[in-house]
């Protein structure tokens, strides 16, 4: 069993993916780290709460940094995931509440505990993974892997020509994060933007497990008018997933390695770049998507929501 920290600001591609995180038998979620980005961070706590019991976790949950290190915060995303960031579907609250220590503490404190065995899985704006580099730089040898949904490295941007909205919303966050001296796997829209989830193929998802099925559901009909009225499709795209499906089952990427950095100011701020690798450099292999089996995904995403795992 795989040992994971999601960090997230859930948002509805962030609930697809936790509801797949929480169900799978492979993997142990000992945190949800939460950001702001698709919501306000003190919302994205209390979402996170809510998942949790949507799916029976008792996973650790721990509030984050609410605005980017350096640049003046961005709007929320209400347009894309509805003003509650569940598509305006509502879930009961929480009987928990968060826990004492920062989204960075917390992360620090569960690497230093666990050596060499998390996989940090950061789905939302890196702010919170930069202050724990800030606060514990050791972290960078004790993690196992650290795998990011955001960026774009070969095609057009989400929110300008440029850039993809988790790096955009502090793109000097992905800078500290981008170049650490950590193995490094990047899930940008270049792979990303390959996978559609349908009305048809929730429908099914819900019908087989009511429960979550017919929370995400619901939840992605708001997110599913947006991407018809914007790109004229009838799904939406699940861009948080695709970095826990690498977790589970990395051969199904192909992958390309180099240099990793972000653009910080200017016009094209937020944009990533991937270079080749120098023959003097030393660091860990850092890599992003290009291409997946997106058979293999959709299959996968249904047999873990409709078994009986847990």
């Amino acid at each position: 069993m795989k040992k994971i920290i999601i960090d997230t600001d859930p948002g509805i591609d962030d609930a697809l993916a936790i509801c797949y995180a929480l169900s799978h038998p492979q993997l142990q979620v000992l945190a949800l780290t939460c950001v702001y980005g698709n919501v306000a961070t003190s919302l994205a706590t209390d979402n996170a709460l809510r998942l949790c019991e949507l799916c029976d976790s008792s996973a650790l949950v721990a509030t984050g940094a609410s605005q980017p290190l350096t640049i003046t915060p961005h709007p929320v995303a209400d347009f894309v995931h509805g003003s509650n960031g569940f598509g305006n579907v509502t879930l009961p609250e929480a009987s928990r509440t968060p826990e004492s220590l920062s989204a960075a503490e917390l992360i620090v404190k569960l690497i230093d505990e666990n050596p060499g065995e998390i996989t940090l899985v950061a789905v939302g704006p890196l702010t919170n993974i930069a202050l724990a580099l800030e606060l514990s730089p050791g972290i960078t040898q004790k993690v196992a892997s650290v795998v990011i949904m955001g960026g774009t490295f070969h095609r057009e941007g989400n929110v300008s020509p440029y850039a993809e909205a988790n790096i955009w919303n502090d793109p000097h966050a992905a800078k500290l994060v981008f170049n650490a001296d950590w193995p490094l796997i990047v899930h940008g829209l270049d792979v990303t933007r390959q996978i559609t989830f349908s009305r048809e193929y929730l429908d099914h998802i819900a019908a087989e497990k009511p429960v979550p099925g017919t929370f995400l559901r619901n939840a992605a009909e708001f997110y599913i008018e947006f991407y018809n009225s914007r790109d004229s499709i009838n799904g939406c795209c699940p861009h948080d997933h695709l970095a826990l499906a690498y977790v589970t089952h990395p051969e199904w990427f192909t992958l390309e390695s180099g240099e990793l950095d972000v653009i910080t100011d200017g016009e094209q701020t937020g944009r990533t770049l991937l270079t080749q690798n120098t023959a003097s450099s030393t660091q860990a292999i850092k890599q992003i998507a290009t291409d997946v089996d997106s058979e293999k995904i959709l299959e996968d995403y249904t047999d873990i929501l409709t078994a009986n795992h847990r």
